[in-house]
């Protein structure tokens, strides 16, 4: 690499942390608020589970050809910043859902919000592989956790914000909604700009690069890397079946305020940027397999302390043990991958990946959407009941599929 092309390396790294920022604020005004949107327009939980299903399992199958997508294109930066400008775009009707009859309302949001995530996701692998490329493997830790430090932050200031304006705005016209849903939009618009100023370094993808969908399946229980891909959809499954629960607990269960309930989901970021460090050092000395050890065990218990007390001030602690747990799970999960492939397949390995993982995230929203109707309740909730199985699973992935995959120690 001569110097022009490490300057223009480093100007990118330093751009992508731009985009990171206009990214969270995307996530903080409009993501981390879908679930208590479909609440406010009178979702039940079994059209909740549907939502989360279906706005994983159609980007999912995107994610199949996705690769093709971006060797048809010729560049990973093109695909990029084309889905993320579509993305960016879908949030306008989303905004305006509130003013269309009510008895289409959650029917819209559910299309509009398929097509939000899947332009996501198409620009996903593409992302994952050009960061690889740009980040040195050396100081994959250490990069990614100076960008999710500054990136939780803004998630955190902007999801706090928008818990604040729907307060303000809490009234049956659902205005704060539709405020914090236009500010995503600006953002993302934003993230886009920065996007399509990074650099792209040149990556030929020859034929006998390419392996199909089916035979990734073949050797999906073979690899190091496809038994990772088994313990991480498998325990994605575990985790989604109450993912989108807690915030329905939260505001119908126990009837928090948009206020109470952003106080309780900031502090999971807040957490995460101040483990942040020391998740990507240890990482970086000790391995991601490690880490992710460690991370999946804690985390598998957390639903379970939510079954103790509905005091603010616990499920703020427990929230606190959550990010700090999370934030080395996802940092070390997303390194694992880089780390795992050879740049010229880490596009296809990365959609591969996404589409099982999104498929069993789908069916974990499917399966909690129908045991929150039908289990028997604990402690007079029966969302109680789909958080004591979720943990039970999360712990029984982790014991048995995890032990299977060893540490990379170089590329392959």
């Amino acid at each position: 690499m001569n110097r022009q092309e490490r300057n223009a390396v480093r100007k990118s790294l330093n751009i992508s942390i731009k985009d990171g920022i206009a990214a969270a604020a995307t996530s903080g005004f409009g993501n981390n608020y879908v679930n208590p949107f479909a609440v406010a327009l009178g979702g039940t939980n079994i059209q909740i589970g549907i939502l989360n299903s279906i706005i994983h399992f159609i980007p999912a199958l995107m994610q199949l050809k996705a690769a093709d997508i971006t060797e048809y294109f010729g560049s990973r930066k093109k695909i990029i910043v084309i889905s993320v400008l579509l993305q960016a775009s879908m949030l306008i009707p989303i905004a305006f859902i509130p003013f269309i009859p009510k008895h289409f309302r959650i029917t819209a949001f559910i299309c509009f919000c398929t097509f939000y995530m899947s332009f996501e996701s198409l620009a996903t692998p593409a992302w994952g592989s050009l960061m690889a490329n740009l980040v040195p493997k050396k100081r994959l830790g250490r990069y990614f956790s100076r960008r999710s430090r500054i990136v939780s932050l803004v998630n955190l200031v902007s999801t706090f914000l928008a818990g604040y304006l729907l307060d303000v705005f809490n009234n049956p016209s659902l205005t704060g909604f539709t405020i914090i849903f236009l500010l995503a939009m600006a953002s993302r618009y934003i993230s886009c700009y920065f996007l399509s100023r990074m650099y792209e370094p040149p990556l030929e993808i020859k034929r006998e690069h390419y392996f199909s969908f089916v035979d990734f399946l073949k050797r999906l229980n073979i690899g190091n890397f496809g038994k990772y891909v088994i313990f991480q959809s498998t325990f994605n499954l575990s985790v989604h079946i109450a993912s989108p629960f807690f915030a329905v607990y939260m505001l119908r269960s126990l009837g928090f305020s948009y206020l109470t309930y952003t106080i309780i989901i900031t502090v999971v970021p807040l957490s995460a940027i101040l483990s942040m460090s020391y998740w990507g050092q240890y990482a970086d000395t000790m391995g991601n397999r490690k880490v992710l050890s460690l991370c999946s065990f804690a985390i598998s218990s957390l639903p379970a302390w939510w079954l103790l007390s509905h005091n603010i001030f616990f499920l703020i602690g427990v929230q606190i043990v959550s990010g700090f747990f999370w934030g080395g799970f996802n940092l070390c999960s997303s390194n694992f991958i880089y780390e795992s492939a050879i740049p010229e397949k880490r596009t296809r390995c990365i959609s591969y990946f996404n589409t099982i993982n999104g498929i069993a995230i789908c069916l974990g929203n499917l399966l909690g959407g129908f045991l929150a109707a039908h289990v028997p309740p604990v402690l007079g909730y029966r969302l109680l009941t789909i958080f004591a199985i979720s943990s039970f699973l999360r712990f029984l992935m982790s014991a048995i599929l995890l032990r299977r995959v060893k540490a990379v120690a170089k590329r392959v």
